[in-house]
């Protein structure tokens, strides 16, 4: 009896990291993915898909780790997770530079976690400008984050590899007594938290269905952004900018109006809601 259940049983984290791997690649050549590995420890899932990635590489490829001994987050931060407690993942991309905004990726590997995660029935995450996955505490409480984004490039050639990082906050740890300067949460604090090997399916396969260059693309972001209509606080590398976030442009950028009704182009900052406490 030839079943897609005989053919490839599906794997749990539970399972060996070499048999997590073999399942995603099987479960995710429809959607595009090359190869997914899963490894048990790693310096880098990013560092190490950038270094793997050759001049003839298509993209599609996919590491994901039970732990990282030195994850990036953006401006330099560092990304810390406890072993097994963070889907912790990397996915390679190769466009041509000059006719594709490379942030796009970024912003689509967001999307299709927001999306994954509220097919999954945590329908209360959003994204946070730029990339970020966040969770409303309370209704005058803030934001609470579940996930970075971390993108990384290099030229190949005449055409640019990017790959996405992305680490999502799934088991109960002792992150909150590491990270003390902003609040965090995990899916488990959510709700019952999902399989890592179910969820990194159901976020690839989500990513796999995008359309980068569809004029759909950003409108679905726009509908998952927790940012757009709120007021806020960005701290770019030229000073700092407070008003209401307006909208994101097809670029990524965020249009903030300042108090004075001054519209500004946001393309990178680092961002903060101003909802009282």
């Amino acid at each position: 009896m030839n079943s897609k259940e005989t053919d490839n049983p599906k794997a749990t984290e539970k399972d060996p990291v070499f048999a997590r791997g073999e399942y995603l690649t099987k479960a995710l050549k429809s959607k595009g993915f090359t190869s997914v590995s899963w490894v048990g420890e790693t310096g880098s899932t990013n560092d190490d898909l950038l270094e793997k990635t050759s001049s003839i590489d298509n993209g599609g490829r996919v590491l994901i780790a039970d732990f990282q001994t030195s994850g990036k987050g953006r401006f330099d931060r560092k990304w810390v997770a406890e072993i097994n407690s963070a889907l912790l993942m990397s996915v390679s991309f190769l466009a041509d530079a000059e006719k594709v905004n490379l942030g796009v990726f970024a912003s689509g590997v967001a999307v299709a976690s927001c999306r994954a995660l509220h097919s999954l029935g945590f329908e209360q995450v959003s994204i946070k400008w730029p990339n970020d996955i966040v969770v409303e505490t309370s209704p005058i409480g803030g934001q609470a984050k579940l996930a970075g984004v971390l993108a990384q490039s290099k030229l190949v050639r005449t055409r640019a590899s990017v790959v996405v990082g992305i680490g999502i906050n799934v088991h109960p740890s002792s992150i909150r007594e590491v990270i003390t300067e902003r609040r965090v949460v995990s899916l488990s604090d959510l709700g019952c938290p999902p399989d890592r090997v179910h969820l990194a399916e159901v976020i690839l396969s989500n990513l796999g269905d995008l359309d980068f260059q569809s004029p759909d693309f950003w409108e679905n972001y726009r509908r998952l952004s927790g940012t757009i209509g709120q007021d806020v606080r960005v701290t770019t590398h030229t000073g700092v900018l407070e008003g209401k976030a307006r909208d994101v442009t097809h670029f990524g950028s965020l249009l903030l109006e300042d108090y004075g009704g001054d519209v500004h182009e946001v393309i990178s900052g680092d961002l903060v809601s101003l909802r009282p406490l």
